[in-house]
């Protein structure tokens, strides 16, 4: 059966009033027939709450429970459902056949929408991409210029400390070379600069990686809603540029030792493994979930389940190792490392 016209208005309003955001369980209330949602309860064994049978369970009690579905079959066909024609047995003076064209019509409209958020997603994640190979660029533009700074400082201290000894003793007032003074503190300026430059841009590369990750997930989660006829042959996305692999080697903190005391073995090490593959494989690793907390300096990886491992970037890249924690136990964690920091 159709959706009366009350139904659709109220959907209209929740569309308007959300953005165009509808949850599927109540698309499943409003469109489908109860007598479809009963059947589709029936074969996938679904138990109604508030003590309902399912012959005589109503609409707003089915529905949340089948769109709680995430097997594909079976949401497939929940999905399909929205699509299906009226039933020929419904009275003619129900609004049903009169009804089902713009019923039909708004799910399409609906689908239509899923596919333009996920077209925009995948849009923005190839955008993400892109910035994050630049950021890389960038990066090793930076430690060029920073390294040849440092060679260039090295050689004006040279040269200034072989002036300081071959000046004249008949003349020790005399005044140094101002020029060599300035040319030594104009680098001695840049190194800094060039430093905090490439501090910026490791912290930009971290949050691109994470933001990257998050979007991929996204992406995940919207194409899994929508049916399988809907969805369209996406284009491969580009492969990701090789990682320049360099070790991050870890400061131990006191701290983290202190950590580790009231640690069983087995928690300890996972740490260690955690720690040792983190300095390996770096930021990128998808089994460690490395991110930035709570707006702060501080980092978070994955050690187990209930396992993080808490840290801080370095100016040079590398990381001082701060708190192995609970993961219940995060917001307390972050809260006494913030006081410390």
């Amino acid at each position: 059966m159709a959706p009366a016209p009350v139904a659709l208005q109220k959907l209209r309003e929740r569309a308007l009033a959300r953005n165009g955001d509808l949850p599927l369980a109540l698309l499943l209330e409003h469109i489908v027939p109860v007598e479809r949602l009963r059947e589709l309860a029936t074969d996938f064994g679904v138990t109604p709450n508030g003590g309902f049978r399912i012959e005589r369970a109503p609409a707003r009690i089915l529905a949340p429970k089948l769109a709680e579905e995430r097997d594909p079959e079976r949401l497939e066909r929940v999905l399909g459902a929205l699509l299906e024609p009226p039933t020929p047995a419904d009275p003619p003076d129900r609004a049903g056949p009169v009804d089902a064209g713009p019923a039909a019509q708004e799910a399409r409209a609906l689908l239509a929408l899923r596919d333009q958020e996920v077209r925009q997603l995948r849009e923005e994640l190839e955008r993400a991409r892109e910035g994050l190979v630049r950021a890389r660029d960038r990066e090793r533009d930076l430690e060029r210029q920073a390294t040849r700074a440092r060679e260039e400082l090295a050689r004006a201290q040279r040269a200034a400390a072989e002036a300081e000894q071959s000046r004249a003793p008949v003349a020790p007032d005399a005044a140094p070379d101002k020029a060599l003074l300035h040319r030594l503190r104009a680098l001695e300026s840049e190194r800094e600069g060039l430093l905090a430059a490439d501090e910026a841009m490791r912290r930009q590369l971290a949050r691109d990686r994470s933001r990257t990750r998050e979007l991929e997930e996204e992406v995940a989660e919207l194409e899994s809603l929508i049916p399988a006829s809907r969805r369209r042959k996406k284009n491969p996305l580009p492969p990701a540029p090789p990682e320049e692999r360099r070790f991050v080697v870890p400061y131990l903190q006191p701290s983290f030792y202190k950590s580790l005391e009231s640690k069983e073995r087995r928690a300890v090490e996972q740490a260690w493994q955690a720690l040792l593959l983190f300095c390996t494989e770096g930021h990128s690793y998808p089994g460690l979930e490395v991110k930035q907390l709570g707006g702060q300096d501080t980092w978070s990886l994955r050690a187990s389940r209930g396992l993080r491992v808490y840290f801080r970037q370095r100016a040079d890249g590398d990381v001082d190792v701060l708190e192995l924690g609970d993961r219940e136990d995060q917001h307390t964690t972050l809260r006494r490392l913030k006081e410390k920091g």
